[in-house]
């Protein structure tokens, strides 16, 4: 439980850490070009993924916040509550968890999340992001991995016995 602990606190100070520096270094929009593939360039999301619902106003602010510490605090039970998790079910979960939280504190004190991190290549582009977005698509797909490959196998060696 502590190495838990200690991984969410790490991973929401790195995203904090990372934003706050990125923000004190740039303008709103103003791009740092690091190599051929990545930017780092300060954006301002008050929508959801992918800007989507960006236009809202504090009614959408609000109701995101809401719904996002709902799913949090099922989370947080999960990790912290369920008694044999296996180790790649816990990670993805503390991955899941730390970036959902990493954003969530933005939105509840800046009223947007701060993004920074573009990847492209030649004139294809992929959204600008941040790292608790990272925690969380890389949780989302060690859940996948784990549901996939370590839940099937469990559920079919109780169904043979």
């Amino acid at each position: 439980m502590f190495t838990r602990i200690l991984t969410i606190i790490l991973l929401v100070g790195i995203d904090q850490i990372s934003k706050l520096l990125i923000s004190s270094r740039l303008s709103l929009g103003e791009s740092i070009n690091l190599n051929p593939f990545l930017d780092f360039t300060l954006l301002h999301n008050s929508g959801i993924a992918f800007s989507l619902f960006s236009s809202g106003g504090d009614i959408t602010r609000w109701f995101l916040v809401v719904v996002v510490a709902l799913i949090l605090s099922y989370i947080f039970f999960l990790i912290f509550k369920k008694n044999s998790l296996h180790y790649l079910e816990a990670t993805s979960l503390v991955l899941i968890f730390s970036g959902g939280l990493g954003n969530l504190i933005d939105r509840v004190l800046l009223g947007y999340v701060v993004d920074f991190i573009h990847v492209y290549y030649n004139s294809h582009s992929f959204y600008v992001f941040n790292l608790a977005d990272s925690f969380i698509s890389l949780g989302i797909i060690v859940y996948l991995i784990y549901f996939m490959f370590f839940e099937s196998i469990k559920n079919h060696e109780n169904n043979i016995s």
